[in-house]
């Protein structure tokens, strides 16, 4: 069974939504910080496309072909590949940024896909997420847990108890402290390679 994720016009009926809430805000800070070349990583329907930064030349890529035919309309002349997170038909080094928007929770094996973008980053390069992560309290957590089976069959592959934030520092990144942002589950930040600062200050 398909889940939420996968029907183009339900999921974008319910972003407007959360956006229309506040989450549009986040959603410009983590596309209008990107730069040069930028991979839209899992860019569904394409929401984040028409907003970049006319200095920025994006790839969107998804998974779904059928999210892919709406992005097309959203963004007539952007590149956009279908593929998976885990195994990115790039090569080492392209991008000079790479934005997740409510992605990670949803690949199947996301410190495979970490470390594809890791792999496709330049060294100077920039993660830019906006993902919902694992609860802080115990409770919540756990009630995260409880749901998670279930939760992940309807939308579709989206885990919502994911340490997201850990994942990526697991992965080799530093997240920086200055945009980063807390509300209740979810975050944005954006993080470089460990590392890359400290060689070149």
């Amino acid at each position: 069974m398909r889940g939420i994720e996968q029907i183009p016009w339900l999921y974008d009926a319910i972003c407007a939504f959360v956006e229309w809430r506040g989450l549009a805000r986040w959603r410009r800070w983590i596309v209008d910080g990107a730069c040069g070349r930028t991979l839209d990583l899992g860019c569904g329907t394409g929401r984040n496309l028409p907003i970049f930064p006319t200095t920025v030349r994006a790839v969107g890529l998804d998974p779904s072909f059928e999210a892919l035919r709406r992005a097309r309309r959203r963004a007539p002349a952007a590149p956009l590949v279908q593929g998976s997170a885990e195994a990115l038909p790039f090569r080492d080094g392209c991008f000079d940024t790479v934005v997740s928007g409510l992605v990670l929770c949803s690949v199947p094996d996301p410190a495979i896909g970490l470390a594809e973008v890791r792999r496709v980053l330049r060294p100077e390069g920039t993660l830019r997420a906006l993902e919902h992560v694992r609860a802080t309290t115990a409770w919540r957590a756990r009630m995260q847990d409880a749901l998670q089976p279930a939760w992940t069959r309807l939308a579709g592959g989206c885990h919502p108890n994911r340490d997201t934030e850990r994942a990526v520092e697991a992965a080799g990144f530093a997240i920086d402290a200055d945009g980063r942002r807390a509300r209740a589950n979810l975050r944005r930040f954006a993080a470089r390679l460990r590392g890359v600062r400290t060689m070149q200050s």
